[in-house]
């Protein structure tokens, strides 16, 4: 009995919450706009420029929801990729090219761990002077022109991707990451 009590309570008191929760989905077409913040003439401050700007709009008010605009086309890029060098016996196939940015990149095709011990032999041979290593992240610190970059190796499809970056966040020059990667294609075991 008490069940049948509850289901009749609920579907009740359903249909006076249908109400409570507004689609709110159009809220912004009635949307009031505020003064911009005013600092008094005696605060120095750096110049305040909005982060996102708003655009000015017409008078008249907003009767649907806007539709956005189909971004602009892309101009196409082209990519310079060398070619390969040729495969030998016990050779790992190493292919300098630059990935979908323009960044160039090494591609390097074979086990991981063969791969890493072969950059750290083809780093030593060309006078990479190599502050620390970290295989788990498969990141080579090194220091060219006393400055300091990170070689990374990241598991790609079909190879290894070799990238060169100043830290976590900053791709390194692209001339330094061509000339490099480039020199360790060339002198690659």
């Amino acid at each position: 009995m008490k069940r049948l009590m509850c289901v009749l309570l609920a579907v009740s008191v359903l249909p006076a919450c249908s109400g409570f929760f507004r689609d709110r989905s159009l809220a912004y077409v009635d949307a009031k706009s505020s003064p911009p913040l005013v600092i008094p003439g005696d605060v120095s401050t750096r110049p305040i420029t909005p982060l996102y700007p708003i655009p000015r709009i017409a008078a008249e008010p907003i009767k649907a929801p806007a539709e956005a605009p189909f971004p602009p086309e892309m101009k196409a890029r082209v990519n310079v990729e060398l070619a390969a060098l040729p495969d030998a016996p016990g050779r790992t196939p190493v292919k300098f090219g630059t990935d979908g940015n323009g960044v160039p990149e090494l591609r390097v095709v074979g086990p991981r761990e063969r791969i890493w011990d072969e950059l750290g032999r083809t780093l030593k041979a060309i006078d990479v002077k190599i502050k620390d290593r970290n295989q788990s992240l498969g990141i080579v610190y090194v220091t060219i022109s006393d400055q300091d970059y990170q070689l990374r190796m990241i598991r790609a499809t079909e190879a290894y991707v070799i990238s060169v970056q100043r830290d976590d966040e900053t791709l390194a020059p692209v001339a330094l990451s061509r000339n490099l990667l480039g020199t360790l294609q060339v002198r690659w075991p």
